[in-house]
């Protein structure tokens, strides 16, 4: 049985996709701008200043790829 979370196109998942999106573009990506620590196996790295700025408008731009392109798969009706 497939996990629901990996359900391709159904409505609910496509509108959850949409919100996570949305929130992680209105609130983490503001506070990556300040500060961004990434987290690996062998432990973390933080960025601050000019470079948490550079890693926050890449993630910035992935995200807002990511929710237009769920945008059209949903027939852009979640606006």
């Amino acid at each position: 049985m497939r996990n629901a979370r990996h359900a391709h196109n159904a409505p609910d998942e496509l509108t959850l996709q949409i919100a996570e999106l949305r929130y992680a573009l209105s609130c983490h990506i503001p506070a990556m701008k300040r500060r961004v620590r990434i987290y690996t196996g062998y432990g973390s790295v933080e960025f601050y200043g000019t470079q948490a700025r550079r890693i926050a408008a890449l993630c910035e731009e992935i995200l807002r790829r990511r929710l237009q392109r769920i945008e059209r798969q949903s027939g852009g009706s979640q606006r």
